[in-house]
């Protein structure tokens, strides 16, 4: 019996620490944005892309070693697999506290992956926004380009350049 719940526990454990590696992650994509330091900011976002796989994989893992726990120590239960406080619960003293630890642990680090995100995504959109706007500028400016016109005269509209759109 002991054994799918040691297996969940080395599975929280590495869940917990790829959840970990990556809020470092998200951590220095935000100083990268604002730095625009584009070269780390794509090399991070690599690091990102692996380690959620990692992440899937290991919450496929999780999943199924909780489904063989929940069937070993409830066999009648086939709906919904058991919670890691039910599985702490029914084990013995040293996993009991290694699961519940474990599973704040990851909550709490799953809490912080998504406050990063939530604030990349709130920069991503601002930066976006500021280039749409300096591209408006730039598409304006596209009215007179500044050539002779007809009559042999310059236009005397006025120009906006693009120093004059960054500023």
């Amino acid at each position: 019996m002991a054994n799918h719940v040691q297996q969940l526990i080395e599975t929280l454990q590495q869940e917990l620490q790829y959840q970990q590696e990556l809020a470092a992650v998200l951590d220095h994509k935000l100083d990268a944005m604002r730095r625009y330091d584009i070269s780390r900011l794509e090399a991070l976002t690599q690091n990102e892309h692996r380690l959620v796989d990692e992440i899937r994989q290991s919450e496929l893992r999780r999943t199924d070693t909780v489904r063989w726990a929940t069937r070993q120590f409830w066999p009648q239960r086939r709906q919904q697999p058991a919670t890691c406080k039910e599985l702490a619960q029914v084990s013995p003293e040293p996993e009991k506290s290694r699961l519940l630890t474990l599973a704040a642990m990851l909550s709490e680090v799953a809490e912080k992956v998504q406050r990063l995100n939530r604030i990349g995504n709130i920069a991503s959109r601002k930066i976006l926004a500021h280039f749409d706007h300096v591209f408006q500028i730039i598409a304006q400016s596209g009215r007179d380009i500044g050539l002779y016109g007809q009559g042999g005269k310059r236009s005397l509209l006025e120009q906006n350049r693009l120093v004059d759109a960054l500023a």
